[in-house]
C-alpha cells in the first residue's frame, strides 16, 4: 500500500515555504496545500504535508528548531555529524572504550575523538611567592603556588598517559584488533562530566561511547558518577558499556530491549536509532516504563509495534509488559531466556532519565546489570 501524506503543520505561506525548504534538505518529500476554513472567504493558511513514514525524522527536525523564525538558518540537522567522542581516564578498561568506539566509528563513517579531562586545583593567587615574602604576607600563598605546580604536573602526566594510549591504539591497529581509522586527541582541564558536556555542546558528535564500572563496583555513589551526569544532560546519543559486558561489535548486537514512554518521543528515538545504524536486522522488544495503570496499554503497544514493523521491515518487533510489583523478577527471567544484548532508552532531558537513575526498579535494572545502554536524547 502506498504511504499516505499527512499534515505535519499549518502555517502562513512564508513560514510554510521555509519549513518546506528545511525538510527537503533532509530528503523529506513535502507537499503544500491551501487550508481554507469553512465559511471564510480567504485563505487561512497552508498545510505542510509529508509521507507518514517521514514523521519521526520531521518531528526531530522541527523540535530542534527553537523558533520558526530560525528556519532560514544555514545549518542542516542531519542526525549524524562527523565524529564520535570517546572520553578516557586511563583506567584498566580504557582500551575497551576505544575498541568499541572505533568499531562503531568505522561502521558509521565517523572520526574517533579521544577526550581526556584532567582536574585543575582552584586557586586565587594575586602575588608571586617572592612578592608575598617582601610584603610580609603570610605563607598561605605558598599553598596556592603548590597548587599551580600540581596543576602543571597533572597536565604533564595527562599528556604522557595520552601519548601512551595513542601508541597502544596504533599498535592494536597494526595487529588488526582495532579498526584502522585516523583519530584525534583532545585534552582539556576541568571536571570530567563538564568537559564532556561542553565538548558535545560545541561540537555535537554523532555519538559518545563510555565505559562504566562493573556492577560489583557500583553503589549509591554511581548516582553522581561521570557517566550518570553525562547520560542525564548530554544532548547527543550516549552508549554506556559496563566493564564486564560482552561487546564484540555493534553489528553483532541482535537482541534489544527498547524502553518506551508510549508517546511521540518513542517514534523519534526509534527513528534515530534505526537511521544511525542504517536500519539493522535486529529483534527489538518494546517494554513500557509507565507506572500508571492504563486500560489501553496493550492496544498502544500493539499500535506502536505495528507502526515500527511497517516502517522498519528489516527488524522484528514484539512487546512485553511486566507488572511493577514483579518487574525485576520478570525482567530477569526474560533477559536470561532471550539473551538481551543491549538496552535502548529514549532520554528526555531532566525527566525520563532522572526517573531511571533514581533508586527503584529502573535504577536497579539499568545500573546493576552488565548490559550496554544506549541513551537517545529527546526534547
Amino acid at each position: 500500500m502506498e504511504d499516505k501524506f499527512i499534515t505535519l503543520a499549518i502555517h502562513t505561506n512564508g513560514h510554510a515555504m521555509m519549513l518546506k525548504r528545511i525538510l527537503e534538505a533532509h530528503d523529506i518529500e513535502v507537499r503544500l496545500q491551501k487550508f481554507v476554513l469553512s465559511g471564510v472567504p480567504v485563505e487561512a493558511g497552508v498545510r505542510v504535508m509529508i509521507h507518514e513514514k517521514d514523521v519521526p525524522l520531521a518531528l526531530k527536525v522541527t523540535e530542534s528548531i527553537e523558533h520558526l523564525e530560525t528556519l532560514n538558518r544555514d545549518t542542516v540537522f542531519s542526525g549524524k555529524n562527523g565524529n564520535l567522542l570517546i572520553p578516557v581516564d586511563f583506567n584498566d578498561y580504557c582500551m575497551k572504550a576505544c575498541t568499541a568506539g572505533f568499531d562503531i566509528a568505522s561502521r558509521l563513517d565517523l572520526q574517533p575523538i579521544i577526550l581526556h579531562a584532567y582536574p585543575t586545583p582552584i586557586f586565587n593567587a594575586s602575588f608571586s611567592l617572592e612578592e608575598s615574602a617582601n610584603l610580609g604576607i603570610d605563607n598561605s600563598l605558598e599553598e596556592e603556588y603548590n597548587e599551580i605546580e600540581l596543576s602543571r604536573d597533572l597536565q604533564i602526566q595527562g599528556k604522557r598517559k595520552l601519548k601512551n594510549l595513542v601508541d597502544s591504539i596504533r599498535e592494536e591497529q597494526k595487529e588488526g584488533k582495532i579498526a584502522d581509522l585516523k583519530f584525534k586527541t583532545v585534552m582539556e582541564d576541568g571536571v570530567a562530566e563538564d568537559v564532556i558536556k561542553d565538548y558535545c555542546r560545541m561540537n555535537a558528535p554523532a555519538l559518545v561511547v563510555m565505559v562504566t564500572r562493573t556492577k560489583e563496583k557500583k553503589g549509591e555513589q554511581l548516582i553522581g558518577s561521570v557517566t550518570a551526569e553525562v547520560l542525564d544532560n548530554c544532548k547527543v546519543p550516549v552508549l554506556s558499556l559496563p566493564e564486564n559486558c560482552e561487546f564484540s561489535g555493534i553489528t553483532n548486537v541482535k537482541e534489544l530491549v527498547f524502553f518506551c514512554n508510549l508517546d511521540q518521543h518513542d517514534l523519534i528515538s526509534m527513528d534515530t536509532f534505526m537511521r544511525m545504524f542504517e536500519y539493522p536486522d535486529v529483534d527489538i522488544t518494546l517494554v513500557p516504563l509507565n507506572e500508571k495503570q492504563d486500560k489501553n496499554l496493550k492496544n498502544k503497544l500493539i499500535n506502536l509495534k505495528n507502526y515500527f514493523s511497517k516502517n522498519y521491515p528489516a527488524a522484528t518487533f514484539s512487546y512485553e509488559v511486566f507488572p511493577s510489583k514483579t518487574f525485576m523478577l520478570d525482567f530477569n527471567n526474560f533477559e536470561s531466556q532471550r539473551g538481551v544484548e543491549m538496552i535502548v532508552v529514549p532520554n528526555r532531558r531532566r525527566n525520563a532519565f532522572m526517573r531511571l537513575i533514581n533508586p527503584g526498579i529502573a535504577h536497579r535494572l539499568l545500573f546493576e546489570r552488565d548490559l550496554p545502554l544506549l541513551a537517545i536524547p529527546i526534547g
